[in-house]
């Protein structure tokens, strides 16, 4: 089972390594940024589903692996409890959990040699990043092994450097971030500041986003954990 969906690029790679030999399962709150169907391996089976609320019960119980990806902009501590608890109802006992997530904490700034683009922009970005809200923080994602296996047994917890070849990738996944914490920003705006925080940011992506072409980056560390259900 694969959540959030919208990159797809796990499940595809999963199905060629595997050969084709499983059947992933593919959830999304919505499809509409997904590749079409048509695209797609016919082993992938598109499914449209809120993970914050309950999985039918069919559902329940039946997967070998659950994987979970880029959940920072819909992460809320006040919920995480009952939403890793209902990840784990859909395991199979003695199935896995697997997460993979940035750390905002490891965020830095990168600059290919020769570049001589303003890194303005991209500073900007990279400050909001590091304080969407003062209502959000990002600890969890160093904490998520302990998170993990405090709810189940955490059989792994690695940090992975990114390869200079997935950079462009890395910056269009902060752009896409940058987006989606706007979009948030401006339905949940309740004062002057909140709004003037959402044109700021918007300004600043447009501006990364010229700087990104030219060489310069937002680099951050992958943490993957993986726990297993009891048996």
């Amino acid at each position: 089972l694969s959540l959030s969906f919208i990159g797809s690029i796990w499940p595809v790679e999963l199905l060629q390594e595997l050969d084709h030999a499983v059947s992933v399962d593919a959830i999304d709150v919505s499809m509409a940024q997904c590749p079409p169907e048509d695209w797609l391996p016919k082993d992938i089976n598109l499914i449209t589903h809120d993970v914050y609320k309950p999985f039918p019960s069919h559902m329940l119980g039946s997967y070998d692996l659950v994987h979970v990806q880029n959940w920072l902009c819909i992460w809320s501590n006040e919920t995480s409890d009952g939403l890793v608890r209902n990840l784990l109802a859909l395991l199979k006992p003695g199935g896995f959990l697997q997460w993979s997530e940035q750390d905002p904490a490891s965020n830095r700034i990168i600059v290919a040699p020769n570049c001589k683009t303003s890194q303005g922009g991209t500073e900007e970005v990279l400050n909001f990043l590091s304080n969407p809200r003062q209502t959000i923080s990002f600890e969890w994602v160093s904490q998520l092994g302990d998170f993990l296996g405090q709810r189940s047994e955490l059989v792994a917890f690695d940090r992975y450097t990114a390869m200079k070849e997935h950079q462009m990738l890395w910056n269009i996944g902060v752009l896409q971030a940058c987006e989606e914490f706007g979009t948030n920003l401006k339905r949940n705006a309740k004062t002057e500041d909140d709004t003037k925080k959402v044109a700021d940011l918007e300004v600043a992506a447009e501006k990364a986003a010229v700087e990104m072409l030219n060489g310069v980056g937002i680099y951050s560390e992958l943490v993957v954990a993986v726990a297993q259900k009891a048996s």
